[in-house]
Order: C-alpha cells, then sequence, then structure tokens
C-alpha cells in the first residue's frame, strides 16, 4: 500500500491530466475502410511512482505478434463507445475490473500502416493495481515501467531497422530488455508529453 501522501501526489497529478485531456482539442481520424480499435493507457501508482503498463502480445497472435502494446483490440459492435471498448479489452487480456479504473480522456487517433488500424488511446490511471491475469493466447508477459525512467536519455533511442523492402529508421524506448516502438512508441511520447507540460 502506497503512503497516503505518494498516493494523493499522484491522484493530483491524474486530476491535472484530466483537466488537460478535456481542455485541448482531440485529433479524430476517419476510420475509411480501416478497422476501428482502442487501447487502454494505464497510469499505475506503484511503490510512491507514476508508471505505465505495458503487455506483449502472444506470438500467436494474426497482428503485431510479440510486440510491445497497451491492451485494447477492434471496437465490437457491442461497445458504446472507445472508452468502454479499451475497458472491456484490458478486462479480457489482463483481468483488469474497469470498476478500478478511472477513465481521464482520450490522446489523439492514430493509425497504422501496415494493419490498417485507426486508433483511440483512453489514458486511465489505477491507483491500487490489482494482481495481473494474463490471458492465455493473447498476452505473453505484463509490466509496468517507471515515467522518469521512460523519459532518461538513455532509454530513447532512434535505430535503422530492416523491414524486407526499405530500411526505415525507428524511434523506440528500450528498458529492462523491451523495445517499445511503432503505434505504442507514439502514444507513449504523447502522453510523456502532456504530462511534462504539467510540471
Amino acid at each position: 500500500m502506497l503512503p497516503s501522501a505518494a498516493l494523493d501526489t499522484l491522484a493530483q497529478l491524474a486530476d491535472a491530466l484530466a483537466a488537460a485531456l478535456a481542455a485541448r482539442p482531440r485529433r479524430t481520424l476517419d476510420r475509411g475502410d480501416r478497422t476501428a480499435a482502442a487501447v487502454l493507457v494505464p497510469l499505475l501508482a506503484v511503490d510512491g511512482d507514476l508508471h505505465l503498463l505495458y503487455t506483449r502480445r502472444a506470438a500467436s497472435l494474426p497482428h503485431h505478434q510479440g510486440q510491445v502494446a497497451f491492451p485494447g483490440g477492434a471496437i465490437d459492435p457491442g461497445d458504446a463507445d472507445p472508452t468502454a471498448a479499451a475497458l472491456r479489452e484490458a478486462q479480457e487480456e489482463i483481468g483488469l475490473d474497469p470498476a478500478r479504473v478511472r477513465v481521464l480522456g482520450a490522446l489523439d487517433d492514430i493509425e497504422t500502416v501496415r494493419t490498417r488500424f485507426v486508433i483511440t488511446p483512453v489514458v486511465g490511471f489505477v491507483p491500487h493495481p490489482p494482481p495481473w491475469r494474463p490471458s492465455p493466447g493473447e498476452v505473453d508477459a505484463i509490466f509496468t515501467v517507471a515515467v522518469h525512467r521512460l523519459e532518461a536519455p538513455t532509454t530513447t533511442r532512434r535505430e535503422v531497422w530492416d523491414f524486407g523492402e526499405a530500411r526505415l529508421p525507428v524511434d523506440l524506448y528500450a528498458v529492462d530488455g523491451h523495445v517499445i516502438w511503432g503505434a505504442t512508441h507514439r502514444i507513449t511520447t504523447h502522453l510523456l508529453a502532456l504530462l511534462r507540460a504539467l510540471r
């Protein structure tokens, strides 16, 4: 259990972030013929620090196998909105009860090029993280990274990767043996910029 002062500080930061998300114009993308999806971007209170939660997708999945991601997936017809989809997916993938999540707001929509998804990232604060339950066949690992570690210069790098038809520069975070790149990197970078502006 976190000391109450530490939890109060993180809760105040969550308040400020919620206000910032509500006040800014959010960029939305027309789905067109692409698949609408949503992810939950969980901010956690861990040992007095603010952490982000990530998963490593199972190697058997049809898209983005083995990549670091936020819990999420395609929006189903039964989902009321992207927030409902993100919370449902997080419960299915990592066992996170939606009642434990304080939804703070949504970041800008982003798109994936190869797999043609339009993703709405929904930021949620989890003051008391529960034991995680990874879904077999969907999630190979669940881990968290402190925000201050993601902001460290030694964590951020640019590499040139061979994608077969082309060699392209890739921006990424490398931490604890995990490589965070692609859509997850872009979502993380956007959130970190908003958090820095609140300090």
